[in-house]
């Protein structure tokens, strides 16, 4: 009988491999359903780590395929009963093997052939099957003729995107294996506001590729209204066709089979998890305004219909409707539809981020909110943030093994900013995630990041230079002139707002009071300070991300443009002054209120403005000043 000494029951169900013939391995589960296929494979492929003794953990290849330890353990039986797996009497050296199984892959030539039902119905389906397809193909364009609708976006020219400002269902999905329905979790806005959630679903709450299937849908409603604008009725309707195939295509993923099905329950679990956010508010009353702690609620979407000829059917207690529609109609919250039509940006993503794994991209989206430069954390403190309610064990295989995955699952793809590397004697994992160079260190617990920031612009297809944020990667959205007028996204000021928010307005610029340190604005301040002043309001005053915007545009309605000798001068004009001087670093109000203080050399300003010469008095002036 067979003894190991590097190992204890504690350690679970193992292999061992003392010798193996791949290619005979490879030829007899070749007739193999799929899923004993990539089980063997699995195993072959972490065959590098088979200990001293020839031996690998079960959980090892329970991890690399992303299912649990019971789902493979069900697969081992078969693979048991088929021939290809063997368990062997086996001894601990330390103490009792009690019911650990060990498996042994068969020497044997023989292997039973299974039938599965899928198997013996195929021939007699064949016809059926594509009798149904092409029947689904003219009820796809029938209920795209009756609605209206316009033309399906062209995927090849679609960039991932989602909605400016905190989006903070991204720090309130599940990372786990297992589905669940119900969960409460901190999370933060900043770095300073804390706010309590609790999430729930009648399904199973969101997780890291629902959220990958929601910004596809983000990324797809943005560009059909673009399309729209050549449509009969160009106002923009908050009720968009999503086809199934345009979602996998926007992921990198290609389309039918188990996918749609994946992207089918996805759609069902965003339209089902419901969000509540608690923290300290500002509530509006009759003629005054009163600052709680109060609850606010949150759905990604509205309405999310599938398009169906088939009407619904009870089954037990469940409703089954839209099981093989490729069509679904979306409505998003109306805040979330008018800010993703008439925001002035949208954040961008790499398309190879929508079909990592999803604790890879849960792990990006940290990366993204958290790195500047250089960043670096317990190893459990990530733990808590993306796997609460897993083991800490458990989530270091997990994240191990799906970053790991990186360099397989994302071959298909035309991506070289992904890519990772395992020193087996170091317990390290070093890693480049999209511009985020990094490395873990198992040993100590340990996670350091550093951002190649040209590398994480190019990553998501954005130039620096064209980013309307310099720290991170954004575009231009430029439905916002066409649409904003339609959906008035700045029409009136929730009551009491200027009770709630207080500021100083001057002739050039606003002052917002009573915080750690005075800001100001002025009509030429650039989008880093318009950001920087809305995230310290949002901050200061826990109100609600528009509502700030919506008082800082109207504050800065009240400013005047810089006026010399009769000559207004315009954004651009004050570009090129502040070019010409190379004072992109000084706070443009400070540079508003040194233009005003010398009334002598206004001419002189206006020429600089207009023509772009300066003259050696103006210059001596910028140059003697201390900024």
């Amino acid at each position: 009988m067979q003894k190991f000494s590097n190992r204890t029951p504690k350690d679970g169900n193992f292999f061992f491999v003392p010798e193996l013939n791949i290619q005979v391995l490879n030829q007899k589960a070749s007739s193999l359903p799929k899923v004993l296929i990539e089980t063997v494979n699995a195993t072959i492929l972490l065959l590098s780590k088979l200990d001293s003794e020839k031996t690998l953990s079960v959980s090892n290849v329970a991890a690399y395929l992303d299912i649990s330890s019971v789902t493979l353990n069900k697969r081992l039986l078969r693979l048991v009963k088929l021939n290809i797996l063997e368990r062997i009497p086996f001894g601990f050296t330390q103490t009792n093997s009690l019911r650990i199984s060990c498996y042994k892959f068969c020497d044997s030539n023989d292997v039973f052939e299974e039938v599965t039902i899928e198997q013996l119905q195929q021939e007699e389906t064949k016809h059926l099957v594509k009798q149904t397809s092409a029947f689904k193909r003219e009820q796809e364009k029938k209920l795209y003729k009756q609605g209206n609708y316009a033309p399906r976006p062209q995927t090849s020219e679609i960039l991932p995107i989602r909605q400016s400002g905190n989006f903070l269902v991204e720090q309130c999905i599940s990372t786990l294996k297992q589905p669940i329905q119900k969960m409460a979790k901190s999370i933060s806005i900043g770095n300073k506001t804390e706010i309590k959630a609790q999430i729930t679903s009648s399904t199973r709450i969101m997780n890291a590729e629902d959220l990958q299937v929601l910004f596809a849908t983000y990324s797809l409603i943005q560009k059909y209204h673009e399309n729209s604008l050549t449509a009969e009725n160009p106002k923009p309707i908050n009720r968009t066709p999503i086809h199934i195939s345009d979602i996998a295509a926007v992921r990198g993923k290609s389309t039918g089979g188990n996918t749609n099905i994946k992207i089918r329950e996805s759609l069902e679990s965003i339209y089902r998890t419901n969000f509540e956010f608690y923290g300290l508010g500002n509530i509006d009353m009759n003629s005054h305004s009163i600052s709680a702690y109060m609850r606010e609620t949150f759905s990604n979407f509205q309405q999310c219909t599938p398009l169906s000829d088939v009407n619904a059917e009870i089954k037990g207690d469940d409703v089954i409707f839209g099981k093989d529609s490729m069509i679904y109609l979306i409505k998003l919250p109306d805040d979330v539809f008018t800010e993703l039509l008439t925001g002035k940006y949208h954040f961008v993503f790499p398309q190879a981020s929508l079909s990592a794994p999803g604790i890879v991209f849960s792990l990006y989206l940290r990366f993204r909110s958290r790195v500047k430069n250089t960043f670096s954390e317990n190893l459990k403190t990530t733990w808590t943030a993306l796997s609460k309610g897993s083991e800490f064990k458990d989530f270091k295989i997990s994240i191990k093994s799906q970053i790991l995955k990186v360099n397989r699952k994302l071959k298909n793809i035309q991506d070289s900013f992904a890519y990772s590397s395992y020193d087996e004697e170091e317990d390290r994992l070093t890693f480049n995630l999209w511009g985020y160079h990094g490395f873990i260190c198992f040993k100590e617990n340990y996670l350091s990041v550093k951002c190649h920031e040209k590398e994480m612009f190019a990553a998501c297809k954005v130039h620096k230079n064209d980013s309307l944020l310099k720290n991170a990667p954004t575009v231009e959205n430029y439905l916002r002139t066409i649409f904003e007028p339609e959906l008035k996204l700045e029409a009136g000021l929730p009551r009491n707002i200027s009770k709630l928010i207080k500021s100083f307005v001057s002739k050039y610029n606003v002052t917002y009071e009573d915080i750690n340190e005075d800001l100001q604005l002025c009509v030429y301040s650039t989008e880093r300070e318009l950001y920087k002043t809305k995230v310290a309001l949002v901050d200061h005053y826990h109100t609600d991300e528009l509502i700030v915007q919506k008082k800082i545009d109207h504050d800065l309605t009240k400013v005047n443009f810089l006026c010399f000798k009769g000559h207004t001068i315009t954004k651009s004009e004050f570009s090129t002054i502040v070019d010409y001087f190379g004072l992109d670093e000084i706070p443009t109000v400070a540079v508003t209120k040194f233009l005003t203080r010398f009334p002598s050399l206004y001419d002189d300003l206006v020429m600089l403005a207009v023509d772009g010469h300066a003259s050696d008095q103006l210059i001596a002036k910028f140059e003697n000043h201390s900024w």
